[in-house]
């Protein structure tokens, strides 16, 4: 009888133990909370992903760049006030769940599998991937010329899923960085190179050997916005607010204009 009851205190006294010294229960603008109280954004970004994310020098700029300056000023009253952390596909959210960036705003495109992972912002572009070849090809003008063929795709990308289900017997070359994919097409390693639509434009808009070929592969279903931790989507949620305002304000669109030279509509959302 004496051991039941030192059992029994023992469990109660455990319990009491545990619920008073267990940690607060983590709350969904904990992510949102941190930025505010550090005074900056560290964020997931493209560092050659142009007309997106990219370095110019030292410098990162471009469509999604602007954006996040913008969104820094109205958070935390300074367009500055942004930390940049790049990541590729293959690697960016193992960097989110990692708590080494706030959130990601690196043309992550959403999905239904990735929902269930990473929360996602209201989006701020609609893409579709797309095929880049060099100008003088004649041979590939659409997914089903592919068969058979050598074909760049980023590592974790959409279009990498896309081509593995739609054109089995192409052959993947899997390399994450556009410089190295852009090398490999140039230099013959490869036919192809498949990517976000948005991205092929801008870099054949820069580079007359290139072209982009065929249709856009899910265009208007294909949509792309900032990714936030599981259940700590403060941050997403700000975003969001903020992709309305630019919306109706006209900032999205004139940002469109400015680094995709007029073809606004066909990328935005």
């Amino acid at each position: 009888m004496l051991l039941r009851s030192r059992i029994a205190f023992a469990v109660t006294a455990l319990l009491v133990a545990v619920t008073l010294g267990a940690p607060a229960p983590v709350h969904a603008d904990d992510a949102l909370a941190t930025i505010k109280a550090r005074g900056k954004m560290i964020v997931g970004v493209k560092a050659d992903y142009p007309p997106f994310g990219f370095l110019d020098g030292d410098k990162n700029v471009g469509l999604e760049i602007d954006l996040l300056h913008l969104i820094a000023k109205d958070l935390l009253g300074n367009a500055n006030a942004i930390e940049f952390v790049p990541v590729v596909s293959a690697n960016r959210f193992q960097y989110l769940n990692a708590n080494k960036v706030d959130f990601l705003f690196s043309t992550v495109t959403i999905t239904a599998a990735r929902r269930q992972v990473v929360d996602f912002s209201a989006p701020y572009m609609k893409s579709g991937w797309q095929i880049m070849v060099k100008r003088s090809n004649q041979s590939i003008n659409d997914a089903a010329d592919l068969a058979g063929k050598t074909v760049v795709v980023v590592p974790g990308s959409t279009g990498e899923a896309a081509l593995t289900k739609q054109v089995p017997s192409a052959t993947l070359l899997k390399l994450p960085q556009t410089s190295e994919a852009l090398a490999a097409l140039n230099g013959g390693r490869a036919d192809a190179f498949v990517q976000d639509a948005a991205l092929l434009y801008g870099l054949a808009s820069a580079q007359p050997l290139f072209k982009v070929v065929g249709q856009p592969h899910d265009d208007g279903d294909v949509l792309i916005g900032a990714a936030c931790r599981k259940g700590d989507g403060a941050p997403c949620d700000f975003i969001t607010k903020e992709i309305a305002k630019f919306t109706k304000n006209g900032t999205l669109k004139a940002e469109y204009h400015t680094w995709l030279h007029g073809a606004e509509s066909r990328f935005m959302p």
